[in-house]
């Protein structure tokens, strides 16, 4: 019936349904009787604003929203409405989740790309009103039509596409920052600094640590640029720019812990212990304030968990018994450190029973809390720990006959891999599938033994 009809003779026939006159549906929807006449009498017909629909629908008995179809159908029929007019007409769309709707605008007017530098500034102003991925067709609509490469705008955009766009799928996160990374170098430099750490982060959940390294390194040169300037220093928070997430002390210091802990995955121990250095003690750092300091603690207390890491994947088993107290101090220790003594047990053959039975019920414990909590898919950082401890249960199990519960660590963490998309994980386990293969021949050789079976 909508598709058939124009807006006025839906509202003629649904106020004739309901026995309204013009006076009366004037009182009871609250408009204007003026204003109704237009929409309703005059030639051509006054096509009504969107706050002035929401009223009739009301009025009608329907939700919000009813007609914007053919509204917009009647908009782009007669001229291309000014932007004041699509603007509140997004913003409504937005708020009621009409995406069909921003999707069909943002198509039309790829006619007329003057539009870009108005949709980019809506899309930034309702990204801090708190909108978030329903944006990304706006942001999308900047990156096709963008006319000048080196506008900083057509960064931002992109900036915005490749956060926007991280979820529970890992290779679609990884895909998001691989699009990214060229526009990084456009960026105003607080948005390059929180850009370098959040692609440093994806790589890192990938494992390609080169390119951790390589944005490591950046993440280092910006901020202490920034920090040179002395732009921090005179308290210049707001300049256009310069807004950035977090404290600048939290960039300058994860710059050294990307780079040390990239440097420890590949057995670089001696090279990750020297930048690790860069960070344990950041308490000279000028314009702390008190979330600076706070910061700078946790600097302090990563340095020291990480100290410990390095120095028992080194296989320096002295250093087991102080990093198990550590971990027993340090509930938000216990997952990256149970991941990283397994993997130095599975390294040097180490025989860790005790602490596995000590620290795996918290382990389940945290992955309930993680799976009931609505950052679950958001939390890529600790799902990925919860595949790799996993994978290192299982290799340990394997090493120690433990077949059964070598299969059932194994089971879980394929089944964490494929409920993220990590598709890289399925063909990256070759100690595991080794130690799988023997445990097979093993069973084959039992079963001829014992015919019966």
């Amino acid at each position: 019936m909508v598709k058939q009809n124009d807006i006025r003779s839906i509202i003629e026939q649904e106020m004739k349904k309901k026995g309204y006159n013009l006076s009366q549906f004037s009182r009871f929807s609250g408009m204007n009787r003026g204003t109704l006449s237009l929409i309703l009498n005059k030639n051509p017909a006054k096509l009504p604003s969107i706050p002035q629909i929401d009223k009739i629908a009301e009025a009608l008995g329907y939700e919000q929203g009813w007609l914007y179809e053919l509204y917009l159908e009647e908009c782009f029929e007669r001229e291309v409405p000014h932007w004041r007019r699509l603007k509140k007409f997004l913003y409504r769309c937005l708020q009621l989740n009409k995406q069909v709707l921003i999707n069909r605008v943002l198509s039309w007017l790829i006619e007329d790309l003057d539009q870009t530098v108005a949709v980019f500034a809506a899309a930034e102003e309702w990204y801090y009103e708190g909108y978030r991925k329903e944006l990304i067709p706006f942001y999308q609509y900047v990156v096709n039509n963008e006319k000048y490469l080196h506008a900083e705008r057509l960064a931002i955009s992109h900036y915005r596409i490749f956060c926007l766009s991280q979820g529970r799928n890992s290779e679609n996160n990884l895909r998001a920052a691989i699009i990214f990374e060229p526009y990084r170098y456009k960026l105003p430099v607080g948005y390059k600094l929180d850009a370098l750490m959040k692609i440093a982060n994806v790589y890192y959940i990938q494992k390609i640590w080169g390119k951790v390294e390589l944005f490591a390194d950046e993440l280092r040169e910006v901020a202490k640029e920034v920090y040179k300037s002395r732009f921090y220093l005179n308290n210049v928070y707001d300049e256009p720019g310069l807004s950035t997430e977090r404290h600048l002390v939290v960039y300058y210091g994860q710059g050294y812990v990307l780079k040390s802990n990239a440097l420890a995955e590949q057995g670089k121990y001696e090279d990750a212990l020297k930048y690790m250095n860069g960070y344990q003690n950041l308490s000279w750092f000028d314009g702390l304030d008190k979330d600076g300091e706070k910061e700078v603690l946790k600097l302090s207390h990563f340095a020291k968990a990480n100290f410990f890491a390095v120095n028992v994947l080194k296989g320096n088993q002295e250093f087991f018994p102080k990093y198990v107290e550590f971990l027993r101090s340090n509930y938000n220790e216990v997952l990256p450190g149970l991941m990283t003594i397994l993997t130095a047990a599975n390294k040097h053959d180490f025989i860790i029973d005790h602490i596995i039975n000590e620290f795996l019920t918290i382990i389940e414990m945290m992955k309930e809390d993680l799976q009931n909590s609505d950052k679950y898919y958001t939390n890529a950082s600790n799902i990925d720990r919860f595949e790799n401890l996993y994978r290192q249960l299982a290799i340990y199990h394997f090493r120690q006959a433990n077949y059964s519960q070598g299969i059932e660590y194994m089971s879980k963490c394929l089944a964490i891999a494929n409920q993220i998309n990590k598709k890289s994980e399925f063909t990256e386990y070759p100690e595991l599938l080794k130690v799988l293969k023997e445990w097979s021949l093993l069973m084959e050789r039992n079963q001829k033994a014992d015919p019966t079976d």
